[in-house]
């Protein structure tokens, strides 16, 4: 009895053993046979153009990376899904680090750290996408994709958290991804992607360069949406960050609405005054009444008097009662007009 449930045991153990193994194989042969003919093909092309890289004939190297390249950013522009590429590639990140390190300097070592800051992309967590952006080619950042520019850009975020203050050439190095990076976010309409980046390396100041008519009002907007989640005196940087750009566009009624905010009088009366349009000055001194702030105007001012009295909340109790007035006749109408149409209809049925 105990031999034949040694033998049991033994068994068992071996068919565990069997179930174990085959996992990892039987999942890998699963993936191939889901792979289409076209994939495999694929898969088989970059597997080539890696062994090319790491062969002692140096004028292999441009064609197997510029084919590497041209894979890649096909593929990159839209990115729903982890690309076939970068996918296929996954296995060779390592080997292509090395391949990179071994390149002796000039134009083919730059295109390889191109080719590796994608892979990193997928891959790495050591930020290793920045890493070998930083040692590429530095051409057009929108050429890969937006995924990858977005990733670039967390990477950067990070980065310029850890690096020392005194530090002022890695710093000049972010500052110029940066500047690449902002622009092609408010040109494909990412402009809150832009604004975080910004935020994190507290350069708010370079929105002013890159923002244009149709985007600022969604800047504006995304900006002192976030004031309520960060502390003084970040919340007042954004405030008068969005305040500037209304007045660059001259959206005086919105620049006021963030100055009394920020409760500065005297940025309440620059603004009031540096606008010329008396219909926007009545509107904004309703907004100063409305807010308990009154402005001494000088008389050489037009219509001084009409805006002080706006100001002033003279004319507030006849006001309310003109537009009660006016909500009255509207409803008296409405109804009216109701029951004339109810007798038309009585009258012909």
């Amino acid at each position: 009895m105990e031999e034949t449930a040694k033998k049991e045991k033994k068994q068992s153990e071996i068919t565990e053993e069997k179930d174990k193994q085959p996992a990892g194989k039987d999942k890998e042969k699963k993936e191939d046979q889901e792979l289409s003919e076209e994939d495999k093909l694929l898969q088989e092309e970059l597997e080539m153009l890696v062994e090319r890289l790491g062969e002692k004939d140096t004028s292999l190297y441009r064609p197997a990376l510029e084919e590497l390249r041209r894979q890649i950013r096909s593929s990159t522009t839209s990115m729903t899904s982890v690309p076939k590429p970068l996918k296929f590639l996954r296995p060779h990140y390592a080997k292509l680090k090395d391949i990179y390190q071994n390149m002796a300097p000039g134009e083919n070592k730059q295109f390889c750290a191109d080719v590796v800051s994608v892979l990193a992309m997928t891959m790495s967590s050591e930020r290793e996408c920045l890493k070998y952006r930083l040692l590429g080619s530095q051409e057009e950042l929108a050429s890969w994709g937006h995924e990858y520019v977005r990733h670039l850009a967390g990477e950067v975020a990070k980065e310029w958290q850890e690096i020392e203050e005194g530090d002022k050439a890695q710093q000049e190095l972010l500052l110029k991804l940066v500047k690449e990076i902002v622009p092609y976010n408010m040109a494909h309409n990412a402009e809150h992607e832009a604004c975080d980046l910004l935020m994190e390396v507290e350069r708010l100041d370079m929105l002013d360069t890159y923002i244009d008519e149709n985007a600022y009002s969604k800047v504006c907007l995304y900006l002192t949406s976030c004031v309520s989640y960060v502390p003084e005196p970040e919340n007042s940087a954004l405030l008068k960050c969005a305040l500037n750009i209304f007045r660059k566009f001259n959206r005086y009624p919105e620049a006021l609405r963030l100055a009394l905010m920020l409760n500065d009088v005297e940025l309440v009366e620059n603004i009031f005054t540096s606008c010329k349009d008396i219909v926007i000055q009545k509107q904004m001194s309703f907004m100063l009444g409305r807010h308990g702030m009154f402005l001494e105007l000088n008389e050489d001012v037009d219509d001084c008097e009409d805006l002080t009295e706006i100001m002033s909340n003279v004319q507030l109790n006849s006001n309310f009662l003109a537009l009660a007035r006016e909500h009255a006749h509207k409803r008296t109408h409405t109804h009216t007009h109701k029951r004339r149409a109810q007798a038309h209809t009585l009258g012909h049925t």
